[in-house]
């Protein structure tokens, strides 16, 4: 079994990929009964261990884009070897579920929430937030970084469970009621009627192509909505009123 743990943390880090012949050979030798309380400490084990010996190391030191960048790599790279230990290990299935409580799919991304994105989440929120407002300012930021963020968030949030993804939208969101509100009020006391309608859905257009690129459609749609209903129709009867007073 440590032989194929060891297999399964190389290929992790690049290494060659596992043969067929070595497949079998790993997955024949496994399991004896009366030791699947020792496999599951094993299985724990590895993963800890790639945790605190390649993945925190490799962000040691690190912030803003590079922080996010290692972050991602050390991401894909932990799913590769949770994906083949899990193989290795899954007849521990039914021992997690009566002994543990858990689903023995659900460990590898309980540990790595625990150890290392719960750790770094306002910095990793922080990274993307930035660029995604430097954009919005029309600065040059990496939109495939944007992306390969927001991505991780979705990806982290729907398999570890811990709402990371949602947190951010909330954040988005916020920003986005507060800076449109303060700019619809000083829209309102220029602008006139045909006026403050093009800006507003200038605005909501240009929020549109620029997130469209990064943001999931649902997410999308909720920003668009939001910026409706902040721009438009939350201030409609104020709105309407600039055509007296146009008058």
């Amino acid at each position: 079994m440590e032989e194929a743990i060891e297999k399964v943390q190389d290929l992790a880090d690049g290494g060659d990929k596992i043969t067929s012949e070595q497949y079998i050979t790993y997955f024949s030798i496994r399991y004896y009964g009366t030791y699947t309380g020792v496999l599951y400490q094993k299985f724990v084990a590895a993963l800890q261990d790639h945790i605190t010996e390649v993945i925190l190391p490799s962000l040691e030191g690190k912030d803003n884009v590079p922080l996010l960048m290692t972050t991602t790599d050390m991401w894909a790279k932990y799913q590769i070897l949770a994906y083949w230990l899990l193989r290795f290990f899954e007849p521990l299935r039914p021992f997690c579920s009566t002994t543990k409580g858990t689903d023995i799919s659900d460990v590898p991304y309980n540990l790595f929430c625990d150890w290392v994105f719960d750790r770094m989440w306002s910095r990793l929120r922080g990274v993307v937030l930035r660029m995604i407002f430097r954009q919005r300012t029309g600065k040059a930021v990496n939109l495939d970084m944007i992306k390969a963020g927001v991505d991780l968030f979705v990806e982290v949030d729907h398999k570890g469970k811990r709402y990371y993804y949602r947190n951010f939208e909330q954040v988005l969101l916020s920003d986005i009621d507060l800076r449109y509100s303060k700019l619809a009020n000083k829209w309102l006391l220029t602008c006139s009627f045909h006026g403050y309608l093009n800006k507003a859905l200038n605005c909501i257009s240009f929020e549109e192509r620029r997130m469209g690129h990064y943001l999931p459609r649902n997410t999308m749609a909720t920003v668009v909505e939001a910026m409706r209903y902040e721009l438009i129709d939350k201030r409609i009867k104020t709105v309407v009123e600039l055509l007296f007073r146009d008058g």
